[in-house]
Order: C-alpha cells, then structure tokens, then sequence
C-alpha cells in the first residue's frame, strides 16, 4: 500500500526520450530504512527486502508499456510486484485503494531479477490483459523481496513501448545450433567402428581406425567444423579408404583441398566413416578431430612461473604510474583480456592496415590495435610472467559493424555482454580463425619480438553465458557443442606455433547448481566437455575457475553455507577449493592419464568499504584461500581480480589498491596488497597468521579438508 512521500531521495536516470520512450526518477519512499537502500553516483543499492518509487517523467498513454532497468544482482531478487499510483484527483480505470494522496492498483507479479555479476538489461512486459493499466500513471511501486545478504543496484530505468525482441524465444529454437535430442543421442551411442586417431603433419594428414561388419563400401568423410550434427550432406568430401583384414586401415590425405577455387587448409576438420547402403551414405562410427598437430617450433619452451601467485586483468597501459608492480608484488604469471576481437582484424580493407590470408580468403590486420598488446605482452615477458590470454567478442544492443556481425553468434541475445563466435558459419569460422590464427602466431615467435602469449581461455564463464558468452537462448548440450568448437578451433590452430600452449575452459563458482535459470552449472559444463571429447577426440585444455565466495559483497569465504565437501556442492568458493582438486583427479576427467591443470584465473574479495574491520575481513579470505592451494597440485595459479578497485563494478571493491579516484588516497594499498606481496616470500606466515583471528582458527591446518570427497 502507498503512503504519502513528502520526503525522498531522487535520481534523474532518463531524461529526453521520445514519446514512446518516459525516462524514470527513482524515489526511496521515507518509510525505507535508509541503510537498506541508498543511493550512489547514479545508482540504487539495496541490501535485502525493500520498496522503491518509480515516477515517469511526462505523461504516460494507454496500451501495453514495457518497463526497462539494467540491474547488478548478487544473489537475485525472490519476488517481485509492481502497481500503480494515481493523484486521488485522477480516474484511471483500474481496480484501486485509497491512501491520503493516492489511488493504488493492486500489486501485480513480475518476472524477477536474477542474480547476475555484471550490469545487465532486464525488461518487463506490462499489458493491460492482465492488469497493468498505465495510462495516466503518475508513480510505481516496485517491491522486492530478498535474501538478507542479497544485493540489488538499479539504474536507468525507463518506460517504453513493448518491441517483438522483448518476447524471449525458445530454447534452441533458432537454427544456428544442433537438435538437442540428435546430439544426446549422438554422444550415447555405440558404433562398432571407430577412428582411432587423427594426426596432422606438415603437409598431410594421417587418419587410423578400424571398421566392422563390412570390407567394402566403406568411405572416409572430411566434415567442416561448421557444419551441424543433423546435416544431410555433412561431408566435403568422401574419400576411399583400404580395409586390411582385421578391419582396421590408414589414410593419408593432403592437408589443404581446394574449395571453389580457394586454397584450404583442413587442420580444424573432422573424419568420419560411412557405408554406401541400400538407403545412402550412412554414418558408422563418431566425428574425430585431430589430437596431433605439428609444430612449427617444438623447441619453444613452456612457462613455468615460480610460484601460484598471478594477477588478473592486467595491462601495461592500465596504470603507468604503477609500472613496477608486478616485480613489487612477486607476480608469476596474468591475465590479458582480449576484448572486442574484431577490432583486431577485418574481412575488408582500411588504410593502414595489413593485408595476410587464411583458407583462401583475404584479411587486414590492425597494426595499430596489435601493438598495443604487444606492449602488455612485451612488459610481462621482460618480467618473466606467464601470460593467458582471455578472448572475448563483443555483444553490443546495436551495431552496424560488419566485421562484428560476421564474427558474433547469429542467435547472441543483447542481454549478454560478450558473444559466443559464429562457429556454425563458413563466413563466420573462417574469420574467426583467421583472428585466432594470425594472434597464435605473433605471440608464439621464438625470438619475442611481440611478446608471448602461452595460454588461451577461451570466452568467459560459459556456464553464465547469457550473460558472459551469449549464443541465445539453447540447451546446455546445445550451447557446449558450440563452445567445444571455439575451443577446438584454437587448440588446434596454437598448437601448430606452440607445443606447449593449452586452451581453458572458463567457469564460475556455480557449481552443481545452475545459479539462475539461464545458468548452466559448471559441472554440468565440465562433463559435457568431457563427453564431447571422449567422443569426437580428445585435446589438452585445462580449466580456468572463478571460485569467489558465495557472495561477492561478503569476503568471509568461511562461512559460505552453500559450500559444502562434496561433489555435488551446490557452489565452490575458497572454503571448499579441495572438492575441484579432487574433482579434476578423477580418471574421466584426465588427459592421456594425467590431471588436467587449474587455474583460478579471476577471485577476489570484497572489502565493503576502506575501514580497518572491512580490510582484515579481505584479506583474512585470502589468506585462506592461499594456505589451501598450496597443498592442491592440480592448481597451478591464483589470479588475483582486481588489481585496482573499478567503480565499473557494482559497487564491489575487490582491488589489492583503492580507487584511482579515491580522495586523499589514490590507487591506496590496501591491507590485501601487503599479504598479496608477502605470499611466496620468507613473510608470508607472519603476514597470513595475523588473520587466523578474525577466522576464528588457530591454525591454517585446522581450516584444509583432508577427508575423501565423494
């Protein structure tokens, strides 16, 4: 119910909009617990169950409206209702209470916000049909009702007219991704002929297997990566193969064919048997890709940084005034975001840039956006710092970008803020291998002169890919054959320039649990890689984890409760970090009988504000976190994230330093860069013991789980 609202705070979000288009004012009702909600630079931050008026600036007409927010939700909203508020001497007509100024409807259910780590759109359709009658409205009420440590921040909220790509499509209903039921179909059969390897040479390559019930009839099919699982005709080409009498046989093939006139390079494809019967070709074993790739430099020697410590984010650019801190700190090894990859490259001529081809195709270079990494890469290999390389496709609302059209997937929703790859498109793979080829081989040159990169993550934390990498809306199954393809696309590709390089998958912290109902789970994510790679040939990746605590705002780690030691833990946070070391060592999830490697690539802790108490409670979760991994031999890396606080970042302050901007003390070291600094070194367990305290532990031993996990 309303009450009157003589005193409030306000924040102008929207202003000149067109007609169909009402900026907002967002308003705390004086009823509100002010330490609830507040409001910051623009923005509302509520803590826990709250109301919050919405007041549209010019007048609002009849028929359907949509209501639009962009909302930052850790822990996601429960409930949520929204009704309208008329002055008692307006007549909308619209079932109604009376307060001392206001006539109310009654409070109608919307689709809540769902957890989300970044600022996100979320839209609501209000239709007259079921009772959002707006017309003359001249305030909303939007009550949220939400977890005590939950946390809320809106901003720019607008009204405007409902538009068709508000009504969300169906899972996998767009045709860019296979059938759902083909692939689980596909990844649980049995065939009893198979390929059992696939090895790419310099010039050629070698395709081994065996083949049962027939001695005749029998053909080799070179299958594009793009092409779906369900495709009539999936095959390029057939070719003829010798079956020798235990069935098995080996083929030799050129490794480039051409294709309409084009020159092509069949490294990224797959094999696959089929039988000429009574009913056409049909298939009789799985896909295979290659597993062996020849490399151009065996001799370019591996990474191999001193201790765990690493650092997320970075760039020689970020902070020019902190150029020495990678030494400062003792950092090992960072991550590089890679963002906007088709800034890098384009399909069409520009003035400077640099003409290269890939598969028969011509494409430019932006010399001058290279560069710039160059410098980042050049600043940690003078350091002596392992470099992962994070690559991310940009997902804008509206682009008339042609190079970005070609390259993002068809079926990306706006909604998300990086893109998955074309990779179902001829045009669209061969850009993005074009990118991926010429980046693999600048940063792979054994004499350095633009720096190294020795690892790639591929996108980023794909079991939140509505958000993070966005193909629309598709099946877990669905969405993992396109990612394995993006994956496999640069596994491949590197290989051929490094022969130690790997490619990562990355994933957060949800771990059995979906997180909202877009998430996937990350485990979900891991065994279905793991499927695909038992069935269409396995490759060296290795896994790039986020496991931050169960909040975000709360650096506590210890006290996650959703973090238990079990494999089917609904999350894994620092408290619980040993369940993924175990996890990994499990025999399905090994490469050639050796553990895959983990790095935690992006973890941090928040400090809810700069006071002594907020600081030891930061650094108290690292120190854990820390003392856990060391013992943990398939965790290689702690990439700490952030290096700065970033007021990007909804409100979080996660950074070893302050804010650039902070008064009186810019880019300030917090207590955390002090112990960050201390780990690896003869200071380190002063330094860490200091916080077994405000743990509540006496020792760090007391804290590490050495039971079996099942």
């Amino acid at each position: 119910m309303f009450r009157t609202c003589l005193a409030f705070c306000a924040i102008v979000l929207c202003c000149e909009l067109s007609a169909e288009q009402i900026g907002c004012v967002q308003r705390v009702p004086n009823e509100i617990n002010q330490e609830n909600v507040q409001l910051n630079n623009g923005t509302i931050e509520i803590h826990g169950s709250a109301s919050i008026e919405i007041v549209p600036q010019s007048t609002v007409g009849k028929g359907d409206w949509a209501i639009e927010f962009e909302t930052f939700c850790v822990g996601g909203v429960e409930q949520m209702t929204l009704a309208s508020a008329f002055e008692r001497s307006a007549s909308p007509n619209t079932a109604s209470k009376e307060t001392s100024e206001y006539k109310t409807s009654t409070p109608q259910s919307l689709p809540p916000f769902m957890h989300s780590e970044a600022f996100r759109p979320h839209v609501a359709i209000l239709e007259e049909a079921k009772g959002f009658h707006l017309a003359g409205v001249n305030m909303l009420r939007l009550d949220l009702t939400m977890k005590d440590d939950a946390v809320l921040q809106i901003r720019n909220v607008r009204l405007r007219r409902p538009q068709e790509s508000d009504h969300e499509k169906n899972a996998d209903s767009l045709a860019h991704a296979a059938d759902p039921e083909l692939l689980n179909a596909y990844l649980a059969r049995t065939f009893a002929s198979k390929i059992t390897g696939v090895t790419v040479g310099m010039s050629d390559i070698q395709i081994t297997g065996t083949v049962a019930n027939h001695r005749t009839d029998v053909t080799l099919g070179d299958i594009p990566m793009e092409i779906l699982l369900g495709n009539q005709s999936p095959y390029r080409e057939l070719i003829d193969i010798e079956i020798q009498n235990d069935g098995s046989f080996e083929v030799s093939v050129p490794r480039t064919t051409l294709v309409d006139d084009r020159r092509v390079d069949r490294l990224t494809d797959r094999w696959q048997l089929y039988h000429d019967g009574p009913s056409g070709n049909v298939a009789i074993c799985h896909a295979r890709y290659a597993e062996t790739v020849a490399c151009r430099q065996p001799e370019l020697p591996p990474a191999k940084p001193s201790s765990k410590k690493g650092l997320g984010g970075w760039s020689a650019q970020r902070s020019p005034v902190l150029k020495n801190e990678l030494k400062d700190l003792g950092i090992t090894a960072i991550t590089v975001n890679i963002g906007g990859l088709h800034q890098y490259v384009s399909a069409r001529p520009h003035p400077n840039f640099t003409k290269f081809s890939w598969q028969g195709r011509d494409y430019y270079a932006n010399e001058r956006e290279l560069q710039q990494l160059d410098k980042t890469f050049r600043e940690a290999a003078a350091n002596n710092v392992m470099v992962s390389a994070i690559l991310l496709i940009s997902n804008p609302e509206k682009s008339s970008d042609e190079d970005l059209q070609r390259l993002r997937h068809p079926d990306a929703d706006p909604s998300g803020m990086f893109a998955m790859p074309a990779v179902t498109s001829s045009e669209g793979i061969g850009y993005y291998g074009a990118i991926l080829n010429l980046m693999a081989e600048r940063w792979s040159r054994d004499d350095g002169i633009h720096g190294r990169v020795h690892h790639w993550i591929v996108h980023n934390e794909i079991d939140f890919g509505w958000v993070w990498t966005n193909a629309g809306r598709k099946s877990d199954i669905a969405y993992m054959d396109l990612y394995q393809r993006s994956m496999r696309m640069i596994d491949l590709i590197a290989r051929q320039y490094d022969p130690s390089v790997r490619t990562w998958i990355s994933l957060t912290h949800h771990w059995a649990e979906r997180g909202n109902e877009y998430g996937y789970g990350s485990k979900r994510m891991l065994d279905l890689l793991v499927q695909f790679c038992q069935t269409e040939g396995d490759f060296p990746w290795g896994l790039a984890y986020h496991p931050y605590p169960q909040s975000l705002f709360n650096p506590r780690t210890w006290q996650d409760e959703k973090a238990t030691f079990e494999f089917d833990t609904p999350k894994i946070t620092p408290k619980n970090i040993e369940v993924l070391d175990a996890y990994m060592k499990l025999p399905q999830n090994r490469y050639h009988d050796a553990v895959r490697p983990v790095h935690l690539s992006e973890n941090g802790f928040n400090s809810k504000d700069y006071s002594d108490a907020a600081q030891q409670d930061q650094a108290a979760g690292m120190a854990l976190a820390w003392k856990k991994i060391q013992s943990l031999s398939s965790i290689e890396i702690w990439h700490y994230h952030n290096w700065i606080d970033n007021r990007r970042e909804g409100g979080l302050k996660i950074g070893l330093r302050k804010f650039r901007d902070e008064s009186g003390d810019p880019l300030g070291k917090k207590l955390i860069w002090n112990l960050y600094q201390a780990f690896g070194t003869p200071r380190e367990d002063a330094e860490a013991n200091r916080y077994l305290q405000t743990i509540g532990a006496k020792s760090w031993d007391e804290l590490i789980h050495r039971e079996n996990i099942h």
